[in-house]
């Protein structure tokens, strides 16, 4: 009686003991800077981001940007493809004045005065990847789908009175499927994990990338072995070209030059 006891107890013990390995949780949250590159424009170099010039093209929208949160989840699974969902906000606000005449995003802009404008290149990513069995290091590659969840709007002064421009993404709207390759390792004799990570879409005369490498420490508790706490910080890069056409949608009212980086901290999780 006592084996039969003994064996079920241990084809229940199985599942459990074998839950934790199977499946991986990973996590992370915190804040980061926005800083514009000095060469960003809209509208074909019509609009120069961070510059002041009222007097002809390229005008200033003398815009900075905005610290902004991020958040970001990886599940993993034998046999099916990690899923990694992440969010990030980037909002880049200016005001400026100067005079200008022509149509935007298929709407009249007539400037003459006061502009106050924000162009919101927030995202959601959506990853699908496969690690590479590796000693040491870990190697993941698969595909990202980004979701542009933000747009371009201005309010401003014009002879008729005080008027605005509104152009979300969504009207595309603006999905950019791109390659992703991931790379971490631990530092032996350390609780220091180094990181990076690129996604990135060459198309013509539209391409998008964005990197980033940090580091993560996770702090000797006594929980460590049921799920790990932590912090990571690190510097990423993004930039994002489009002109011509774009999977054969005419983009040339969007033709956009941005590139935004800076540094991010925040807490991570691992389970």
């Amino acid at each position: 009686m006592n084996k039969y006891l003994l064996a079920a107890s241990l084809v229940l013990a199985v599942p459990f003991a074998s839950a934790k390995p199977m499946i991986s949780i990973d996590a992370g949250a915190g804040w980061g800077t926005n800083g514009i590159n000095d060469d960003s424009t809209l509208m074909d170099g019509t609009f120069d981001l961070t510059g002041d010039n009222s007097s002809s093209e390229p005008y200033g929208l003398n815009q900075e940007g905005n610290s902004g949160f991020y958040g970001w989840m990886k599940v993993s699974w034998p046999i099916l493809p990690d899923v990694k969902v992440k969010y990030e906000s980037m909002v880049l606000e200016g005001d400026s004045n100067f005079t200008y005449s022509e149509t935007v995003y298929g709407e009249d802009f007539e400037v003459n005065g006061d502009v106050s404008s924000e162009l919101d290149l927030s995202h959601l990513d959506i990853a699908l990847t496969y690690g590479l069995p590796l000693p040491m290091v870990d190697i993941d590659l698969g595909i990202n789908a980004r979701s542009m969840i933000g747009g371009f709007s201005a309010d401003f002064e014009s002879d008729s009175g005080d008027s605005s421009v509104d152009a979300p993404f969504s009207d595309i709207p603006l999905i950019i499927p791109m390659g992703y390759i991931s790379v971490a390792g631990t530092i032996p004799s350390t609780d220091i994990k180094l990181s990076g990570e690129l996604s990135a879409l060459p198309f013509g005369d539209s391409s998008v990338s964005d990197w980033n490498i940090k580091a993560t420490w996770y702090a000797p508790l006594p929980t460590n072995m049921l799920a790990q706490l932590g912090l990571e910080a690190g510097y990423r890069s993004f930039n994002m070209t489009i002109d011509g056409e774009l999977f054969g949608e005419d983009v040339s009212d969007y033709a956009t030059d941005v590139t935004v980086s800076g540094f991010f901290m925040g807490a991570a999780f691992h389970f």
